[in-house]
């Protein structure tokens, strides 16, 4: 059978349903997600991740499935509904367990805006996710914020899109815990409190393929410590396109220090990857792939777990 046959056959019946169905016992191959991230949560395990219709626009909305072994899904429930705000794009949620609270960063684009991360905020990781703040600035394009907390500080990164500067960035703002006690707010008139980033690094620091490209993307920085020390994954596309995730390494221990570049995570177009610890105790990776919205109008991205301990990072 050639290679058109074979992708006409791996997509026919996976047309994206919109709005999202709830279903049980699904596997990940079934779930149409990009940018998947997963928490541990009372009965397992809860994922999100960027979802949509075709165009990323129509998704206006944030969901959860939830699984007790990784292997059998259930859902999506609703964790943000946001079809009567005046956002649109709502891509890669993370949600971060902090001080007891739950904080849930997610991109949006205000109608008429810039697109940022924003901030909700809720005491269960399952739901209750109140709107509280804008946390990058209103004149430029971010997206992808992550989090690391750390002696009383909570270090938010994110990226600065390429659509803004040509050579995406990667930054990191500082607050203290305090800057987070916020008041709930109405979605539509959720407040800036966004502070001046750090550069970390560009994508044209990549030193594995890098693409010749003038435009030079960064997508979804991710902390995770290992063997004493501080990791910063991010995505990027390499010489002829290819989606890779790679790594770089705090020279310090820093979450805003130096970066050293190490290279490829994961280069068989797959990426915007996090690290989570499952219930056995193990390090387990989570990315979207392939980095494809659809082909042949099948829906295929979807999460891939792998087990942090047996990735090796590649260099040129």
């Amino acid at each position: 059978m050639g290679l058109y046959k074979k992708l006409r056959k791996y997509v026919s019946g996976r047309r994206m349903v919109w709005p999202p169905q709830y279903r049980e016992g699904m596997e990940l191959c079934e779930i149409n997600v990009r940018d998947p991230f997963i928490v541990n949560c009372e009965d397992g395990y809860l994922m999100t991740g960027t979802i949509y219709h075709y165009n990323y626009s129509d998704s206006r909305m944030c969901v959860g499935w939830k699984s007790a072994d990784l292997k059998s899904w259930d859902g999506p429930f609703t964790l943000i509904d946001g079809k009567n705000s005046v956002y649109s794009d709502f891509w890669a949620p993370e949600i971060h367990k902090v001080g007891g609270r739950f904080f849930l960063l997610v991109t949006l684009r205000p109608a008429g805006g810039k697109r940022g991360v924003y901030l909700f905020i809720s005491d269960r990781v399952d739901g209750g996710y109140k709107p509280a703040a804008r946390l990058t600035p209103e004149d430029e394009n971010c997206l992808d914020g992550t989090i690391y907390a750390k002696g009383g500080k909570i270090y938010f990164t994110y990226c600065r899109e390429y659509t803004d500067v040509k050579d995406g960035q990667i930054l990191c703002s500082v607050f203290d815990e305090k800057d987070f006690d916020i008041k709930p707010c109405k979605m539509n008139e959720m407040p800036c409190i966004a502070r001046s980033g750090k550069l970390l690094f560009k994508g044209s620091d990549n030193t594995f393929r890098p693409t010749l490209k003038k435009q030079k993307v960064t997508d979804g920085p991710f902390y995770f410590e290992k063997d004493g020390g501080l990791y910063l994954l991010w995505s990027t596309h390499l010489a002829g396109g290819t989606y890779a995730l790679l790594a770089a390494k705090s020279v310090n221990g820093e979450p805003d220090g130096e970066f050293t570049q190490l290279g490829a995570v994961y280069e068989k177009n797959g990426g915007h990857a996090m690290v989570f610890t499952d219930r056995e105790g193990a390090d387990m990776l989570v990315l979207h792939a392939p980095n494809a919205r659809e082909i042949f109008g099948g829906a295929v991205e979807h999460a891939v777990i792998l087990p942090l301990g047996k990735i090796h990072i590649k260099q040129n």
